[in-house]
């Protein structure tokens, strides 16, 4: 299989990226900066050494990647570098099903939807007297602000947000949602990122508001049919009442969950 991508680019991309904020920002501040021998990573970049997979982990959660890009990143190096032939394969064929995603839906907009927080950032613009500044945005989230950066770049380029001439951020569609993809593996990405965002929201220490229920009951699998069904519709109903309040000042997320708990029978 000939790959598309490298995690190569991605370093390169980041290391481009700083330079252009620091035009003084040097080879030798990137190894320090990513605790990687400057010898080490110059011998990566040039291809002479490969990444192992612990390494492969450490420098994806240093290059501010979007965690479905950190997944790739890891699945691109053990690709390569694993020392199993079984987890090269493995990491192969994600690395084949996720660049046919990209050919398919194209990769920023990909990018826009696996990962959470492309949705919050477009609606947190909404909010009232609101600074969308980066440092706002990446507070108010609790996000890095080169996450943020990241993020408004893919945004901007997908023409959902926009920088207006006085420089403020504002989004382009206020109706903009991840809630569905061309990808199933983006949307089974999104989902588990949200159910995260979830249990932190329910943690002892956490002041945010949430409301949350679990009821299991036994049904009909055609009856569960109509239930879903019903269940987007009320979905639509009320994020549309929702977004209709004025003086918008918080960012919630709803989440509906209606799931098979037991395995179908044959006979």
């Amino acid at each position: 299989m000939t790959k598309k991508h490298h995690y190569r680019d991605y370093i390169l991309k980041e290391l481009e990226r700083r330079q252009r904020k620091n035009p003084s920002y040097s080879l030798r501040a990137f190894s320090r900066d990513l605790e990687v021998p400057c010898s080490r990573l110059s011998e990566i970049l040039n291809g002479k050494v490969g990444l192992s997979e612990s390494r492969a982990v450490n420098l994806a959660s240093k290059l501010n990647l979007s965690p479905s890009e950190q997944e790739f990143f890891v699945d691109l190096a053990l690709s390569e570098h694993a020392r199993s032939a079984v987890l090269r394969e493995m990491a192969a064929q994600r690395v084949k099903a996720r660049e046919e995603a990209f050919g398919k839906i194209g990769e920023e907009q990909f990018a826009v939807i696996s990962d959470w927080y492309h949705t919050a950032i477009t609606q947190i613009l909404l909010l009232k007297d609101f600074d969308p500044s980066v440092e706002n945005i990446a507070q108010r989230l609790g996000l890095s602000q080169d996450i943020v950066e990241k993020a408004l770049e893919r945004l901007e380029s997908l023409k959902l947000v926009m920088k207006t001439p006085e420089g403020r951020w504002v989004a382009d569609d206020g109706k903009y949602s991840s809630t569905y993809g061309g990808s199933s593996e983006a949307a089974r990405s999104y989902f588990l990122q949200m159910q995260t965002k979830a249990v932190e929201a329910m943690s002892a220490d956490n002041k945010r508001r949430w409301d949350m229920g679990c009821t299991m009951v036994p049904t009909n699998r055609d009856k569960a049919k109509e239930v879903a069904q019903k269940i987007r519709q009320f979905r639509l109903e009320l994020m549309q009442e929702l977004q209709d309040c004025e003086d918008k000042d918080s960012l919630f997320a709803l989440s509906t969950s209606f799931f098979e708990m037991t395995d179908l029978q044959t006979h």
